[in-house]
């Protein structure tokens, strides 16, 4: 199998998130990702390899599990959560949907946990003391 282009990769990419709700694209690190509200969740990494962010452990787990699957890496750091799809998986459009929808949903699972626990909760009146001139 021919190692696929970039642009190749952001197709295969698109077509696995098709339909998805509240999906929008933009650069991140310099590579095409997939965003959902605020929230990344995929993306072409620029050394030819589709990657997804599962902040489940067993989803993670379960991926990383599969032969050919790699944690993402930029430099030296690894990046929490990510996981490089098996090149295998770019020539399997069922895979790839399967592991975008996954990664789209633990996003927006996520969004939901964020946006209730960051509701403003009544702040507590003090009184203003003066200072005395």
């Amino acid at each position: 199998m021919a190692k696929q282009s970039i642009a190749e990769l952001e197709e295969i990419l698109n077509t696995g998130a098709k339909g998805l709700p509240k999906l929008t694209s933009k650069k991140m690190f310099g590579c095409y990702a997939l965003w959902a509200d605020d929230n990344v969740f995929a993306l072409v990494w620029k050394h030819g390899r589709i990657g997804v962010k599962l902040p489940e452990a067993n989803q993670y787990e379960s991926l990383m599990g599969v032969s050919g699957a790699e944690p993402w890496k930029a430099g030296p750091m690894q990046m929490a959560h990510w996981v490089l799809v098996p090149e295998s998986f770019h020539a399997k459009p069922a895979e790839i949907k399967k592991w975008t929808v996954k990664a789209h949903g633990l996003c927006q699972k996520l969004e939901k946990k964020v946006k209730k626990s960051s509701t403003p909760k009544a702040a507590a009146k003090k009184p203003v003391k003066k200072k005395a001139k």
